[in-house]
């Protein structure tokens, strides 16, 4: 048996080894931070449709170049760091010194782990096999590198010219000893000159270190600068995964300055920087709702009552025979609402030539909104002014065209430069990301029409017959009620108008100002982390903020609801025509973007997993997840009896719906091709994967078809 004092001594040999481990770790947290957002980032449905997307393109190369370039940063400022004498270092030397050479290259080696894992789950089989032989390179290079310059040294020191033995004395370094101590006293030490004004004179360079860190510190002030300056293309450019590899290496090296000074001075870093975020966020939103100088005086735009006349005149209504009246609410869902919405919309204004004409509303929330904008700018632009590849597509095809640009990275770019440096600046001086995401969408519609209308004044659309208006639904995040953005104003002096929109308010008079149609749509679709939420000011003080509309209700059927209610005032609804009132038949398009909702939206669904761990605490979480749709699946079901029960009306509903063996595509701002393909297959004759879902949207197309024709 053992006796008490080898126990202990066991234990404490455990301890120390653990204390070893532990403080190498905490040297290399900013490298295990980013690493883990990367994971969570690539791992989630819009990292996995941009993998996919990168391999359709031939970026393979790309992604693994800066893959590659993470990694060495990851193990190179690693390295640098451990490298340098702390105070209390672990009492365990040879424990110290076997995880200071270790660490480096474990942490560098999760970056190809990471996409290599990744392109795994996204089915990416060939960018997986290059990541691993990238994997494999990179471990040998960092575990045999010693043994290689020990060569190359030999072989130069038995040189007779004087600068190649010295160059041999500076290859030949040793590795990390049992017993050695870290070399350097501190962080310019460890660059390989003796003070800070040497980094700027070469002559005083010393190692490799140097020069790789100057070239790291000048790319990020370069690529912080272009993002300032101009997100979009930086975006663009890059796209939003190569963008996040590069930042990471460009990153690493103020991280490390800033781990090295709070560890030198024991000082909770991490700590400290929320804490500057927090105190710094009392005066720092840049978030303010885009200003628009060309707009037009909020109250000269015309009511609701006013556009139902002008449509009612357009469309030649009488109380001999009914006319569908058309009103959309189209649900949100980011980039896939947006794509499935501009698709659905396209395809029967090009098969239908009533659509447009009985078309009098959309109501649309989040990524349908952007979908209901791009399709209602399309139509402000004269055919003949049409770039010839949209002339030539048509309508449907122009729109998915703009929707199939790359949005995230623009958004990426800001989120990670401009808008980081905000959160830990006092003062509002940095550009606000939510900028970058609407001047995506600018600049893809115009890159395709060639006509800059999302750039444009939604309250200019006026009340036109023969274009549907727009109600585009946010919330309103300081009272949890909708705040609607319209081509239109209501509530007006029209008694049973002001009634008909008592509940919901007029953002454009609230925020006493024109938005242009971009700043409209995405201030329905700022969804919490992805967006900001918009701030807008009244006297130079903050007045409120607004947040996705989908936070309030995503599916647009309240304000839908509302409108063909003071439509059925205005006319007659259910078949009578008392007073000789013109005639009306409502007819309800819904567009729905959740492949796993039911088809009975009245049906609660019932195939989920209840939350086991952590129940207390996620199940609130997941409430305040599942409520958004719940709640709107609940007013859509109401919708649809009153269309159909009490109006004799119609209601289509066009969804999505969940496919075996297939990924849904994904909410955020990018689309792949391959996700692109499955979400016209859900309407469309073109190869897919929901052919019975395809068979259920024809259908109701037909149908809807038919019925405005009446």
């Amino acid at each position: 048996m053992p006796s008490n004092n080898t126990n202990q001594l066991q234990t404490n040999s455990l301890a120390a080894k653990m204390r070893a481990f532990s403080y190498c770790l905490n040297r290399g947290r900013f490298s295990i931070v980013v690493l883990a957002i990367g994971l969570g980032l690539l791992l989630s449905d819009q990292g996995q449709d941009l993998l996919i997307g990168d391999v359709e393109d031939g970026k393979i190369w790309q992604d693994l170049l800066a893959a590659t370039a993470w990694a060495f940063s990851i193990w190179g400022w690693c390295r640098l760091l451990l490298d340098i004498r702390y105070h209390e270092p672990p009492s365990c030397t040879a424990c110290y010194n076997y995880w200071r050479k270790w660490m480096p290259r474990l942490l560098g080696s999760l970056a190809f782990v990471v996409l290599a894992f990744a392109a795994f789950s996204a089915g990416q089989y060939a960018l997986m096999g290059y990541t691993i032989g990238a994997l494999i390179g990179f471990s040998i290079f960092v575990t045999g590198r010693r043994r290689a310059q020990h060569k190359v040294a030999t072989a130069l020191g038995r040189s007779n010219f004087n600068f190649t033995r010295a160059a041999a004395v500076r290859l030949e370094i040793n590795d990390i000893g049992i017993e050695d101590k870290p070399p350097y006293s501190s962080f310019v030490g460890a660059l390989g000159v003796s003070s800070p004004a040497q980094l700027f004179k070469p002559k005083h360079w010393k190692l490799w270190r140097t020069a790789l860190a100057m070239l790291l510190f000048a790319s990020f002030l370069l690529l912080a600068a272009w993002g300032n300056l101009d997100p979009v293309s930086q975006g663009s450019y890059f796209g939003a995964l190569i963008l996040f590899f590069i930042w990471g290496a460009t990153w690493l090296p103020v991280g490390s300055l800033m781990s090295y000074a709070a560890d030198k001075r024991g000082l909770p870093l991490l700590t400290l920087l929320l804490l500057v975020a927090l105190i710094s966020s009392f005066w720092n939103d840049n978030h303010e709702i885009r200003k628009f100088e060309n707009g037009v005086t909020v109250n000269d735009r015309p009511t609701v009552s006013q556009a139902l006349e002008n449509w009612a005149t357009a469309n030649k209504l009488s109380a001999e025979q009914e006319t569908p009246f058309v009103v959309v609410a189209t649900a949100g869902g980011g980039i896939r609402a947006a794509y499935w919405t501009a698709t659905v919309l396209g395809d029967l204004h090009e098969k239908s030539a009533q659509f447009a004409e009985r078309n009098f509303a959309i109501s649309g929330v989040s990524g349908g909104s952007v979908g209901a904008t791009v399709y209602r700018a399309l139509l402000e632009v004269p055919a003949q002014q049409l770039k010839e590849p949209c002339l030539q597509d048509g309508v449907m095809k122009c729109t998915q065209r703009i929707l199939g640009h790359d949005f995230l990275g623009p958004n990426t770019s800001a989120m990670l430069y401009p808008d980081l440096a905000q959160r830990f600046w006092p003062f509002p001086w940095f550009p606000d990301r939510a900028k970058a995401l609407e001047q995506g969408w600018e600049r893809a519609f115009y890159e395709e029409t060639g006509i800059d209308v999302l750039n444009t004044s939604i309250g200019k659309l006026g009340a036109k017959a023969g274009t549907p208006m727009l109600f585009l639904n946010a919330t309103w995040a300081d009272n949890g009620r909708r705040i609607v953005a319209s081509n239109l104003r209501f509530g007006s002096e029209d008694e049973e108008e002001r009634n008909t929109f008592a509940r919901a308010k007029d953002q454009l008079v609230i925020l006493e100002r024109d938005i242009r149609m971009s700043t409209a749509a995405h201030n329905s679709a700022r969804f919490p982390m992805v967006s900001p939420p918009g701030m807008w000011k009244q006297k130079d003080k903050i007045a409120g903020r607004l947040q996705d509309g989908g936070l309030f209700e995503n599916y647009g059927a309240e304000t839908a609801f509302e409108i063909l209610d003071l439509a059925c005032k205005k006319f007659s609804c259910n078949g009578e025509t008392p007073n000789g009132k013109q005639r009306i038949k409502p007819v309800v398009i819904l567009i729905s973007s959740d492949p796993g909702l039911p088809p009975d939206l009245a049906e609660s669904p019932t195939d989920y997993e209840p939350v086991r761990f952590g129940y207390e605490v996620r199940s609130t979480f997941k409430t305040y997840e599942k409520v958004r749709s719940g709640r709107a699946a609940e007013e859509a079901s109401r919708l649809e009896a009153w269309t159909r029960n009490d109006n004799k009306g119609e209601f289509y509903h066009f969804r999505m719906c969940k496919t075996e063996g297939a990924g849904q595509p994904p909410l955020g701002w990018y689309l792949s091709k391959s996700a692109q393909k499955t979400i016209q297959s859900y309407l469309l004759d073109v190869e897919g994967t929901a052919p019975d879902c395809r068979k259920v949207n024809q259908e109701n197309e037909s149908l809807l078809i038919e019925t405005l024709k009446l």
